[in-house]
C-alpha cells in the first residue's frame, strides 16, 4: 500500500503534541552534546587533546562546559566520549560557533583530533517539559 505525502505529513504533525494542556517546550537554555567514537587505544589521547586544546577553544568562544563522560575501553567496542556544552539559546550558539570555527586553535585541534575519530554526532537538547500540567 502506497503512503501519500499528505498522510506522512499529517502523521508528523500529530506526533508533535499540540494538546494545549501539555506544557510548551522551552528552547532555552540549549545543551550541545558532542559524542565522539574512538578506538579504545585512542581514548587517552583523545581525552588529553580535548582537555588541552578542544575544551579551551570552545570555552573561550563562549560555551559553558557541563561535563565530559566516556564509556570504558574494556568493553571490546569503540569508546564513546560525550562532551556536553551549554549556552543561552540556538541564536547564541550560532554566534559562538562562528567564534570557534574562526579561531586558528580550533583548526589545529581538529587536525589532530580527526585521525582519532571513527564517528560521532552533535545533538541539540532543550529542557523537556516533564512537570505536570
Amino acid at each position: 500500500m502506497a503512503c501519500s505525502r499528505a498522510g506522512a505529513n499529517s502523521r508528523r504533525r500529530s506526533s508533535i503534541g499540540t494538546n494545549r494542556r501539555e506544557p510548551a517546550m522551552k528552547l532555552e537554555p540549549i545543551h550541545i552534546v558532542d559524542t565522539l567514537a574512538v578506538d579504545p587505544a585512542d581514548q587517552g589521547a583523545m581525552l588529553k587533546l580535548l582537555r588541552e586544546e578542544g575544551i579551551p577553544v570552545m570555552k573561550s568562544a563562549g560555551l559553558e562546559l557541563v561535563g565530559c563522560w566516556s564509556t570504558s575501553p574494556d568493553l571490546g567496542e569503540e569508546v564513546l566520549i560525550q562532551v556536553t556544552w551549554k549556552c543561552s539559546d540556538h541564536s547564541a550558539f550560532n554566534l559562538i560557533r562562528k567564534e570557534f570555527v574562526t579561531d586558528p586553535r580550533w583548526w589545529g585541534y581538529s587536525a589532530k583530533a580527526s585521525p582519532l575519530w571513527k564517528g560521532g554526532t552533535r545533538r541539540f537538547f532543550y529542557p523537556a517539559p516533564i512537570e505536570e500540567a
